[in-house]
């Protein structure tokens, strides 16, 4: 994993536990804390209600 990637997943620690990792010397492990941890998403289809509506400009 890069730096960049290391440093993405100890930012989404702190925000899911509030505090760093206690495990940064592996990244594999925390990623897979992770995403263990996080929530199920929703699935994403042409059926899925849109969460927003964004107005168009007409030309």
């Amino acid at each position: 994993m890069t730096d960049r990637t290391c440093e993405e997943l100890a930012d989404l620690w702190c925000v899911l536990f509030g505090e760093p990792p206690a495990i940064t010397a592996d990244p594999s492990l925390v990623a897979q804390v992770l995403v263990r941890c996080l929530p199920p998403a929703e699935p994403y289809g042409p059926q899925a209600l849109p969460m927003a509506q964004l107005q168009r400009k007409e030309s």
